[in-house]
């Protein structure tokens, strides 16, 4: 039996409805209680003076702290992999790449959370555990921030912000220097970073308690920020998620390393998404987070657009042509 058009039409706009409203409490809402600050501390190495600060909400619940990854042998015999509230970790990688208008340099930054909760009141459709969140600091030559871009460990909500120390000419076609609208969540479409001491400022990156939306993006000294807790967090390289201790001095992978999961974090199944938007997207796996490498011979795909056609084009893993496909001409 065929299901007509119109009757297509309207279930796409429900569930559409539904991925924007159920992900996200609105923009503008204040800052909830007992927020902390986490920072990378005041090393001076390249990736801790660029370390963005994050204003993580709620932080008195512990699925709303950043976390660190922890592996355990159950009785059974088996591995359990959870994210442990208590302890906050960055784990980082320098990524140089080339374009048409020359070399730059990426800072990546990732960070976990123990869980997406999956009540009823909040719905988050993201519901899920071992949930990430990637934050990438594009530098020129110079090691001046150009571009931000913030996304989760599973490809989706992905946004970007320039600064002013890029030159308009290389944004993507009508894009505005205002608000931008970045699935429930409004974003700044621009960060200057001319005003006051460049060294002295850092990227705040504003969360939201129980989904880890970026809810806000700023540029301001750490000092400035109000807060109930400052929490210094390790910074530990990104490969370092692939060895977590085990009893006896084993190690194992916060990944899966076989089967048809391989790349994917263990325990981060998105039921949610997987029957509500897995059939439309093609992808069974939609929404579920994954290592981030960031060569193509590595990894799995890191798609960022739910467009079937764009899996490929879209791959953050080529950085060069990710930018290019959305429209970036650095």
């Amino acid at each position: 039996m065929r299901i007509p058009i119109y009757k297509l039409a309207t279930l796409w706009l429900i569930l559409g409805l539904l991925f924007l409203g159920a992900c996200a409490s609105g923009p503008g809402a204040k800052i909830a209680g007992k927020p902390a600050v986490y920072t990378a501390g005041d090393d001076q190495t390249l990736l801790a003076r660029h370390a963005p600060v994050f204003l993580v909400e709620n932080n008195q619940v512990p699925y709303n702290r950043i976390g660190t990854p922890r592996a355990v042998v159950r009785e059974d015999g088996g591995e359990a992999l959870t994210v442990d509230p208590d302890r906050a970790t960055f784990y980082v990688r320098k990524q140089t790449f080339t374009t048409a208008g020359g070399s730059y340099t990426n800072l990546i930054y990732r960070v976990h959370f123990a869980e997406v909760p999956g009540g009823w009141a909040p719905f988050y459709i993201g519901a899920g555990r071992n949930i990430g969140l990637l934050v990438v600091v594009t530098l020129d030559p110079q090691n001046q921030p150009l571009l931000y871009t913030t996304v989760h460990t599973c490809g989706c909500y992905l946004a970007f912000v320039p600064t002013s120390h890029l030159a308009p000419a290389a944004y993507p076609r009508g894009w505005s220097q205002g608000p931008q609208f970045v699935y429930g969540e409004t974003l700044p479409g621009y960060l200057d970073s001319q005003e006051g001491s460049a060294s002295e400022q850092n990227l705040v990156v504003v969360l939201r308690p129980g989904n880890h939306r970026v809810k806000d993006l700023q540029l301001l000294k750490p000092s400035g920020l109000q807060a109930s807790a400052a929490i210094t967090a390790d910074l530990q390289p990104l490969e370092a998620l692939e060895t977590l201790p085990l009893a006896a001095g084993r190690t194992t992978s916060f990944y899966e390393t076989t089967g048809d999961r391989r790349g994917y974090v263990k325990g981060s199944y998105k039921v949610r998404e997987r029957w509500l938007m897995g059939w439309w997207a093609l992808d069974w796996r939609v929404g579920e987070d994954k290592v981030f490498a960031t060569d193509k011979a590595e990894g799995i795909n890191f798609y960022t657009s739910l467009k079937p056609w764009a899996r490929e084009a879209s791959d953050m893993r080529d950085f060069t042509a990710f930018l290019k496909y959305w429209g970036w001409k650095l």
